[in-house]
């Protein structure tokens, strides 16, 4: 009896896969495994055996293809004739891949885009679908492309088809800052955000620090709002660095590295860092302590602390932050600290820029429920500040919600707290007169981060 033969599976044994390969298959992850872009892209990119330039290739592919995928999905589906749907996660990936770079990468000539996706549909698909894609994607570098909604007729769904942001989010944007302000923040979202860096000081000065990224081939930048932290535009890739790699440097986005120098830790302090992984804003306030003084990192899952303690203690070599895994809500902890860090739990919404799918795994719903959440725990990190001491609450999100509307019920019910401002203590870029910090993207260039002082008296 002759054996039948079997195709392939997409997922069988290859050499290593290219850069157009690499970012289908990343980009399927994502949208199958529910996978986060940026670690999953970290992870294969340190295993993919790639040049730097192909591995900057790859990163911004997965983003942009990510970031637009409203837009691209929007053309496609007017030239599939009602199939999208019945597409495989494989063939609707390497049509959005192609897309997104006839739509967004100039530096791309068309025609190679859409023969290296068609060449990805019939190993990932067949004949028929190959042809599908080939037809496609043929229109759409002739020139095709689907109606936009009216911008006066409609103009929550042309800001979403155009900015490629789900409808939800622009109403609460639109309504809140104004179409003008919306845009200006969907835009800032689209950005392609550089990677920010927080030299170790424990372990090397600035100089020496700024000496071995530019050995490594990069440009760094100082932060433009002043902050500590050094900028590389144009792809870096953290776990192929060996400035990263011996604890040189941290990932900090420079309005993260802002709410360290917030809580404004001395020399010799106990610290608490409650929600702690994945442990860059634990570093830069083990730095401000110094080995007299102790930091406590919380987090409450374990996989996520053991990661933590990885970085903190091992990659970055610091002795005196102490790693715990405990719930944040119900601490088991005696004695009060000087300086205590409650950087919550939150729905994201001020990194989309750099979480590229984040926008598409969220709901109204969400806010609600983080917010839930970030209550109880401003309230149990309050019961160990001592008298004089600080405590500051933060979240990667501007939304009324998770800021102010946390921070104002706390004071009400807490009259042993006051609000401190936040601009003696803040880099000069983020002083706004404001009693918070609130890194605006459009305006700061940064994520978007809140941030309160509170001292207890």
């Amino acid at each position: 009896m002759t054996a039948r033969r079997r195709r392939a599976k997409p997922w069988a044994k290859r050499p290593r896969p290219g850069a157009r390969e690499l970012a289908l298959q990343t980009i399927v992850a994502v949208e199958s495994r529910s996978a986060f872009s940026d670690r999953l892209l970290e992870t294969r990119l340190r295993d993919s055996g790639l040049s730097p330039e192909d591995s900057r290739l790859v990163t911004a592919l997965v983003q942009g293809t990510l970031r637009h995928r409203a837009t691209l999905d929007h053309h496609l589906k007017s030239f599939t004739r009602g199939g999208w749907e019945d597409l495989t996660p494989w063939i609707r990936g390497a049509l959005r891949l192609a897309a997104f770079q006839i739509l967004y990468l100039d530096r791309v000539p068309a025609s190679a885009a859409v023969d290296e996706s068609v060449e990805l549909a019939k190993r990932y698909g067949h004949p028929g679908t190959a042809g599908l894609v080939n037809a496609v994607l043929r229109r759409l570098a002739g020139g095709d492309r689907a109606p936009m909604p009216d911008r006066d007729a409609h103009p929550i769904e042309h800001l979403s088809i155009l900015h490629s942001h789900p409808t939800w989010i622009i109403e609460r944007w639109v309504a809140r800052y104004g179409r003008e302000g919306a845009e200006r923040l969907l835009e800032a979202d689209n950005g392609e955000p550089p990677a920010s860096l927080h030299p170790n000081a424990l372990r090397a000065s600035n100089e020496e620090v700024l000496a071995r990224l530019r050995a490594e081939g990069f440009s760094p930048e100082p932060g433009p709002n002043g902050g500590p932290v050094l900028v590389i535009r144009g792809g870096f890739v953290a776990s192929r660095s060996d400035a990263f790699r011996e604890g040189l440097v941290s990932l900090q986005d420079e309005a993260e590295s802002a709410v360290v120098s917030l809580l404004g830790a001395r020399p010799t302090e106990r610290a608490l860092d409650l929600c702690a992984a994945p442990g860059g804003k634990t570093a830069q306030i083990a730095e401000a302590v110094g080995p007299g003084g102790m930091v406590v990192a919380m987090e409450r899952h374990p996989s996520r602390a053991r990661a933590l303690r990885e970085n903190v203690n091992r990659r970055l070599g610091i002795a005196h932050a102490h790693v715990l895994c405990a719930d944040g809500a119900r601490l088991p902890l005696r004695g009060t600290f000087d300086r205590v860090l409650v950087d919550a739990p939150c729905s994201g919404l001020g990194v989309l820029r750099r979480r590229a799918d984040a926008r598409w795994r969220k709901d109204p719903s969400t806010i609600a429920a983080l917010a839930a959440l970030q209550r109880p725990l401003v309230e149990s990190a309050a019961g160990l500040v001592r008298p004089g001491g600080v405590l500051v609450y933060s979240v990667c999100s501007l939304e009324p919600e998770e800021t102010v509307e946390i921070v104002e019920p706390f004071l009400r019910d807490h009259p042993a707290f006051t609000h401190e401002d936040a601009d003696p203590h803040l880099p000069p870029g983020f002083r706004s007169g404001a009693r918070n910090l609130t890194a605006w993207p459009p305006r700061h260039g940064t994520d978007g981060v809140f941030a309160a002082r509170l001292r207890r008296r």
